[in-house]
């Protein structure tokens, strides 16, 4: 009899055990239907803040992961929506504190509109230029650039090139460089 009590105990322990993976399954499904839904406004706002698209991502994914985390605590969050806004928020001002970055994306974009009047000759030495610089780079490095200048973050690179973070990281760096030294 005692032995019948021991494996009862030891089915219960299981079903728990499986009860708390499924009902981690269901949150994490949850958050990800969120992160589907609401990227597109968390990434536009935290892009005002932060001047850049990669920073933006990078702290929209970190609001989410807060989000799972505390969702998985049993939180309790009244309105996951102006919770999500705030995190991403408070997030946004601590990377331009850390970086200092606010006044000098203001100032580089004051800049960019006082030097758009260019003339055509102008216009055409620059694309010769880039062009010149962009066949320095070795495909993998010039695919990386060109992705990451349209925006895409490092994991995003990575899934369309087939390669991983760390890879993209490496060349994106290496292609800086050639670049910067073609230029």
């Amino acid at each position: 009899m005692a032995q019948e009590h021991i494996l009862n105990l030891s089915q219960v322990f299981g079903s728990e055990q499986t009860e708390k993976l499924r009902r981690s399954q269901q949150l994490e499904d949850q958050v990800v239907e969120l992160y589907a839904t609401m990227r597109p406004g968390l990434m536009g706002f935290a892009y005002h803040v932060v001047g850049s698209t990669g920073d933006a991502e990078d702290l929209v994914q970190s609001a989410f992961l807060k989000l799972f985390d505390q969702l998985k605590r049993d939180a309790e969050i009244q309105n996951l929506r102006s919770w999500l806004y705030r995190v991403v928020h408070n997030l946004a001002i601590d990377h331009v504190r850390r970086k200092g970055s606010r006044e000098s994306i203001q100032a580089e974009w004051l800049a960019l509109r006082t030097e758009n009047v260019h003339s055509a000759e102008y216009d055409l030495i620059q694309k010769q230029q880039i062009a010149g610089s962009l066949k320095a780079l070795n495909e993998r490095e010039r695919h990386c650039l060109m992705l990451r200048a349209e925006g895409l973050s490092y994991v995003e690179i990575g899934d369309v090139l087939g390669l991983s973070q760390k890879s993209v990281s490496v060349y994106l760096a290496r292609g800086l460089k050639k670049f910067g030294v073609a230029r």
